[in-house]
């Protein structure tokens, strides 16, 4: 339970950290743990969008690569609406078609897999 505390600490510290093994305390530790960098703005922006989907699915037509996005916008190209704002193509939202946002969503790695 210590050490979960630990490494959640670790985990915001923007700079590295050594550590000594406790049987030795005096040594010189040789490991360091490096902090992971801050959450950038297109993955914060593409886990909004997440959770939008997952509140909302009715509202999406959720891809998880732009080709499969193109091909369907291709496919309904006659009742597809494009996004033409490169702001919001840069966030995944890449048209509109019956009512509901086409988005390009990734599959998230399992993060939980034991």
């Amino acid at each position: 339970m210590v050490s979960s505390c630990v490494v959640f600490l670790l985990m915001g510290l923007s700079a590295g950290a050594s550590v000594a093994p406790l049987v030795r305390p005096d040594a010189v530790a040789e490991r360091r743990i490096v902090a992971a960098p801050p959450v950038g703005d297109a993955a914060a922006l593409q886990a909004s969008l997440r959770r939008d989907v997952a509140e909302h699915p009715e509202e999406f037509v959720v891809f998880p690569t732009a080709a499969g996005a193109s091909q369907f916008m291709s496919e309904h190209r006659f009742a597809v609406e494009m996004e033409t704002s490169g702001r919001i193509l840069s966030r995944g939202v890449m048209g509109y078609w019956q009512g509901k946002t086409i988005v390009v969503l990734p599959w998230e790695p399992l993060k939980n897999f034991q």
